[in-house]
C-alpha cells in the first residue's frame, strides 16, 4: 500500500471512530475499490450503517473473486444472517471452512449459529475448536449473547 492510500485509510478509520460515516464513505470513495483494504473498509462501513444487502453483495463478490481471503466469507455470512437466516449464513461458513479450516472466526461463528439453533452439543464442540485455534475466542464467548445458553446449563 502506498503512502497516499495509507493516509486515506487512516482518514476513513478516523471518520468511522468519530461516527462521521458519511465523511468516511466520501473518503473511501477516493480509494481504489480493487484494493483489499477498500473492500474491508466498505464492508465495515456497510455493517455500521446496517446496509446488509449492500454488504452481502460486496462480500459475496469478493469471496468469489478471492476465496483465499477468509474475511470476505465471514463478512458475507454476517450480512446474510441479518437479512436471510442463520441457516443460510451457516451454509456459507461451512463452505468457507473447507478452504479455511484453521480460521478461528469461521469456527467461532459456526458455534454461534449452532447455539442460536439450539444445537448446544455441536456449539460446544465448535467453540472448543475455535478456542484451540485462538484463545481470544474464549474471552469473546463470555460476552456473546449467542453463546449464553452454553454457560447457563
Amino acid at each position: 500500500m502506498n503512502e497516499q492510500v495509507a493516509k486515506q485509510v487512516l482518514a476513513v478509520q478516523g471518520y468511522v471512530e468519530l461516527g462521521l460515516l458519511s465523511d468516511a464513505e466520501e473518503e473511501l470513495n477516493s480509494i481504489d475499490p480493487n484494493l483489499d483494504v477498500a473492500g474491508m473498509l466498505r464492508c465495515d462501513l456497510y455493517s455500521r450503517q446496517s446496509k446488509w444487502p449492500e454488504m452481502r453483495e460486496l462480500a459475496e463478490r469478493l469471496a468469489r473473486q478471492s476465496p483465499q481471503n477468509s474475511q470476505w466469507w465471514i463478512s458475507w455470512a454476517y450480512a446474510v444472517r441479518r437479512i436471510e437466516s442463520v441457516d443460510a449464513a451457516r451454509e456459507i461458513l461451512v463452505e468457507a471452512r473447507e478452504s479455511h479450516p484453521d480460521e478461528p472466526i469461521i469456527v467461532y461463528n459456526l458455534a454461534c449459529y449452532a447455539s442460536v439453533s439450539e444445537n448446544y452439543d455441536e456449539a460446544r464442540e465448535l467453540l472448543d475448536q475455535a478456542i484451540a485455534l485462538d484463545a481470544v475466542c474464549k474471552e469473546m464467548a463470555a460476552k456473546d449473547d449467542d453463546l449464553k445458553p452454553l454457560f447457563q446449563e
